[in-house]
């Protein structure tokens, strides 16, 4: 029985179908149009797990749409599908899509919707549902059914619907992809109906007209003239303004503005937390890192802030806890700061979460696309100098001192990297500097970091579009989806794609690996293995201090070992080439360049490298 089920089973070379008639033959059911409609969407994926609440989706887009836009890429767990998109839709820049089984699919997925949901990404979720009529249950879908499936997912999506025709499922989801793409960006989720999936099409069902104008993203919102003026009136006017960006980090075209109006002001630039948007050499840009002693030892003397996009301007500006009495730009020592907020933030306030923090301490609101609004503000400040030569001449001269301090502040990055160089287990800034040793001279995508360790001033970013924030969400599990959703990307646009997971977050979705080995996407896993959940261990340490109990118990409960995961024989197990431990220092060259090997072969490739917990 299995040889006929499974023809081509033996040899898995290819996903194409077999035994289909030449021309593809006209819809017949729900799903066949269906699947018609998210191929003309322009999806060329769908990431799922497998499920029998949409078991008639999948046949059709085996069988009626032929595994081609949308392809399947199959995932081992749903948390996983949904991390795939969420990498995907940062890397390309459009809409991705999933599709879950019912609701215990959607429960496994929930911690990537929020993930999704925090990192504004237009992801379109769809789920099979029901039967919504009780004749046509089996015992379990009784146990998979609800009112309205939706709701498990209302508070982390930025729209829902629980279509209960066949022409709503079709009309639901083209709106649902334009509402996911119209910024601010975000998930949305249809819930279709697994009775409308396997009936025949009704009489007077058409797709929807994709091209038409309501199903279009909606344009890029523009500024409020009058604070555009403010704003560049503020900037003028300040002895030391700084300009940092956050968001923006995942698209390319935002480095170019951003240096316009950096170089126009003669303003300090920092990237905003976890983010890359600007060039790391750019003499005006003052970014530390971890292991920078006095990042931006400028700051006191800044007067003027422009945020463009920040998750969180509270969280930059120091005004939460500890923060507060080391650097407040709103209370303190020193002149009050003026702030300057380029957001969509107050279009996208939850009553369920604090995810924007506490309330935007901004002067000035500009509430507009970031991109749009920048190029509006940089307008504004062109005329200004034109009219003003002495305003010129200085933001010129304070560009001058800014370089200084970026010469300076960069010499002391180098001198905290050679501090430890040659330590074991390997410290966190050697490996970051030999594996940009090993990628260098590549057109590299690093969707995935160390964000917590990152250290400044050794991987040269030339902007935008080649690092992306984290998932936003806080939710541990979320790199491994992310990186091999973000590799299917540049697979597909010629990159080398290089991702950093820490061992805690690659332990909690390692089959990922199995997708990226199966659709053949290269990407270099590097696995900063501390053995530990560092970041909850740095907190039982600092707890343990001020209550005075001893340190020496901070690891109990945190550390991964006795004994430790065999993480390369893990990717070997699922098909990809496995390096480590990697424990000496001197050994991380050839691990690197044996993996860069394996990966521009068109391999995937895991390093695994115990590290120093910093």
């Amino acid at each position: 029985m299995s040889d006929v089920f499974y023809p081509a089973a033996p040899a898995f070379d290819s996903e194409a179908p077999i035994n289909l008639p030449r021309n593809r033959a006209e819809a017949e059911y729900g799903s066949d149009l269906l699947c018609e409609l998210l191929g003309r969407l322009g999806h060329d994926y769908v990431f799922l797990t497998p499920g029998s609440s949409f078991r008639a989706v999948h046949d059709s887009l085996v069988n009626h749409t032929r595994n081609h836009k949308p392809q399947i890429v199959l995932c081992a767990h749903e948390e996983i599908a949904v991390a795939m998109a969420h990498g995907y839709a940062k890397a390309t820049g459009r809409p991705s899509l999933v599709f879950l089984h019912d609701l215990v699919g959607i429960q496994h997925g929930l911690m990537a919707f929020y993930n999704a949901w925090a990192d504004r990404q237009p992801i379109v979720v769809l789920g099979g549902s029901g039967p919504a009529d009780p004749a046509l249950r089996r015992r379990i879908d009784w146990i998979h059914s609800a009112n309205t499936q939706g709701e498990l997912v209302r508070n982390c999506t930025k729209w829902t619907d629980e279509p209960a025709t066949l022409q709503a499922v079709l009309d639901s989801v083209a709106r649902a992809q334009r509402v996911a793409a119209s910024a601010p960006a975000g998930p949305t989720y249809v819930s279709v109906d697994v009775a409308i999936q396997e009936a025949r099409i009704p009489p007077g069902v058409a797709l929807p007209d994709i091209h038409h104008p309501r199903f279009r993203p909606a344009p890029p919102l523009a500024a409020a003239q009058h604070s555009i003026e403010q704003a560049a009136d503020l900037i003028v006017a300040a002895e030391m303004p700084m300009i940092s960006a956050g968001r923006p980090s995942a698209r390319p075209e935002a480095t170019a503005p951003l240096v316009e109006i950096v170089e126009l002001t003669g303003a300090v630039y920092k990237d905003a937390h976890d983010a890359v948007c600007f060039p790391s050499d750019h003499p005006q840009n003052l970014t530390g890192g971890y292991g920078a002693t006095r990042e931006t030892e400028i700051i006191d003397a800044v007067d003027v802030l422009l945020g463009v996009d920040h998750v969180d301007l509270n969280a930059f500006l120091g005004n939460y806890g500890r923060q507060r009495e080391a650097l407040s730009w709103s209370a303190g020592t020193g002149a009050r700061k003026t702030v300057i907020d380029l957001s969509l933030n107050d279009l996208m306030l939850e009553h369920w979460s604090h995810l924007n923090g506490g309330i935007s301490p901004a002067d000035v609101q500009i509430l507009a696309d970031p991109l749009y609004g920048l190029r509006q503000l940089i307008d504004a400040l062109k005329d200004r100098a034109r009219g003003n030569p002495a305003w010129a001449r200085r933001a010129r001269e304070r560009a001058a001192e800014i370089g200084r301090r970026h010469a300076a502040l960069r010499a002391r990055q180098r001198a905290a990297i050679a501090d430890g160089w040659d330590s074991r287990p390997v410290s966190v800034a050697r490996m970051i500097a030999e594996l940009w040793d090993a990628v260098k001279g590549r057109d590299y995508l690093l969707p995935t970091r160390n964000y917590r360790s990152w250290y400044g001033g050794i991987w040269p970013f030339d902007g935008a579009g080649r690092t992306f924030s984290c998932q936003l969400g806080g939710g541990i599990g979320y790199g491994p989806g992310a990186a091999v959703g973000a590799a299917l990307a540049g697979r597909d646009i010629g990159k080398f794609n290089v991702a950093i997971l820490g061992d805690g977050e690659f332990t909690m979705g390692p089959s990922a690996v199995w997708t990226a080995v199966r659709y053949r996407i290269p990407l270099l896993i590097v696995l900063h293995n501390n053995t530990s959940f560092g970041n909850d261990e740095e907190h039982q340490i600092a707890l343990a201090k001020a209550r005075k109990r001893p340190v020496e118990n901070a690891w109990i409960g945190q550390r991964m070992v006795g004994p430790e995961p065999d993480y390369a024989g893990l990717a070997r197990s699922y098909g990809a080439h496995g390096i480590g431990p990697v424990r000496e220092p001197g050994d991380l060259k050839a691990a690197f360049r044996e993996a860069v090997e394996v990966v521009e072969s068109g391999g995937v490739a895991l390093v695994d490298i115990h590290t120093r917990l910093n």
